[in-house]
């Protein structure tokens, strides 16, 4: 008989494959998973493989209750943080209540993260390569890509390619970064695992072929070394645990590879990876139960595309699975 394995998903409203693969995945281990998913609203695709759990924002002063009285209702073991402000929400949660794990670096360091900011000083600190910053006043040299700090999906996101354009936009500098674009260029992602002794246990390169609304939607594995490298770094010059997303950005005109960010979180594109060997849910897991996770490594040009697939709900919101006339 299998054991029971409850999992609680933040923010996974799109994030159905994922949910699927971890319920296929823990039930070769032995366990039989039931998957949860805390969202604003139940009419959300993962409603099709999960049981939606209705609560506030992030950012709400009751939502560490509302998260607690959650995972005492059902029994939660592991919480796995989809969107970035789920993810620090997770950390401190996971911190106070030690009976339920996340697979996620320390609140500080997740906080420092989402700061483009400050994630920019300590990387660079590091001597992790990365792209010019504008840090103060105005912009010596153009075009220039302005991010706000604490932004994600590329929204607010401003290219600048002039000091007119600059001078006409009057940002307030203080709520963002800014640096250099790079207008020829690839765009790279890799999934990362580290467990909680602080082994690398997975570094999968993608190539972002195409992305919609900041959201990769065709990708591919590729052979990266120099990349791995980065990450690697970054990695350790960070501290970071669990699933983490490294995006690097080449400069196609002279191969400089830098780093873009580092999201401490599975990322969309996640899928690709465990289709490619890496296997994620595995991972997270087996770290949960404290066992060694041996390294894995992604086969190159394993390609995954996405395509839209609707979930009905009707007046009640119960899914329609069935359609009659």
């Amino acid at each position: 008989m299998r054991q029971p394995l409850n999992v609680l998903m933040l923010g996974g409203a799109k994030r159905v494959s994922m949910a699927r693969l971890f319920v296929e995945t823990a039930a070769k281990m032995g366990f039989d998973a039931r998957m949860y998913s805390f969202e604003l609203g139940e009419d959300v695709p993962i409603a099709s493989v999960a049981e939606v759990i209705t609560g506030g924002k992030w950012s709400d002063s009751s939502l560490p209750l509302q998260l607690h009285h959650a995972c005492i209702d059902k029994k939660i073991d592991i919480i796995l943080p989809f969107v970035d402000g789920a993810v620090e929400v997770a950390a401190l949660y996971c911190r106070t209540t030690p009976l339920v794990w996340s697979p996620v670096s320390a609140p500080d360091i997740c906080r420092a993260m989402f700061d483009k900011k400050i994630a920019d000083d300590m990387l660079r600190a590091a001597g992790i390569p990365l792209p010019r910053v504008v840090d103060g006043g105005e912009p010596g040299f153009f075009p220039v890509i302005a991010k706000p700090r604490t932004g994600s999906a590329s929204r607010g996101i401003k290219v600048i390619r002039s000091m007119e354009q600059w001078r006409d936009l009057n940002l307030d500098t203080d709520r963002y970064i800014v640096q250099e674009y790079i207008q020829n260029r690839r765009e790279y992602t890799l999934d990362c695992y580290i467990d909680h002794r602080g082994n690398i246990t997975a570094m999968s390169p993608r190539l972002r072929l195409e992305v919609v609304g900041g959201e990769v939607s065709r990708t591919l594995t590729v052979d990266l070394p120099a990349g791995v490298e980065i990450a690697r770094q970054a990695i350790k010059a960070v501290d970071l645990r669990g699933a983490v997303t490294v995006q690097l950005i080449e400069n196609t005109e002279n191969g400089e590879l830098m780093l873009m960010e580092i999201n401490p979180r599975l990322g969309g594109g996640a899928v690709c990876s465990v289709y490619a060997g890496v296997n994620l849910p595995y991972m997270i897991i087996s770290d949960w139960l404290g066992h060694y996770v041996e390294y894995m490594e992604a086969t190159p040009q394993v390609e995954m595309t996405r395509y839209m697939q609707e979930v009905v709900f009707g007046p009640d919101k119960k899914e329609i699975l069935n359609f009659e006339f």
